[in-house]
């Protein structure tokens, strides 16, 4: 999206927002990362209780030691990710915008990054 802006001085600005994290494909991904790791974690709880959690399959049959206990670290090691996901969506790295100035012929570029480190820009 552009837009062009003029400012209380008088210079006239280019402004340029740069889409970071928050597009359709992370959302699509970390959503199906985290429905997986859901299931695989649900499925080592169902194999070590001996009762069934999930309603596609039945995962009882499995043995904890090592099936079930492999599938739970498969869940959260899945879980891990796709909250490393909804978090670089939630703090949108990468977004931010371009800034064009024509007066004086500068361009700054600011963009998001992890939280606790200076913007870039």
């Amino acid at each position: 999206m552009t837009a062009l802006t003029t400012k209380n001085t008088g210079k006239q600005v280019l402004s340029q927002k740069v889409l970071g994290s928050r597009r359709f494909s992370n959302y699509w991904w970390a959503t199906i990362v985290t429905l997986g790791s859901l299931g695989f974690l649900l499925a080592g709880i169902s194999s070590y209780l001996h009762t069934n959690l999930l309603f596609v399959t039945d995962p009882t049959q499995l043995i904890f030691v090592p099936q079930g206990l492999v599938m739970g670290l498969y869940g959260v090691a899945g879980s891990l990710l796709s909250l490393y996901l909804w978090l670089t969506i939630l703090w949108d790295l990468g977004g931010g915008y371009n800034e064009f100035n024509r007066e004086t012929g500068m361009v700054k570029i600011f963009r998001w990054g992890f939280p606790g480190k200076k913007p870039q820009g």
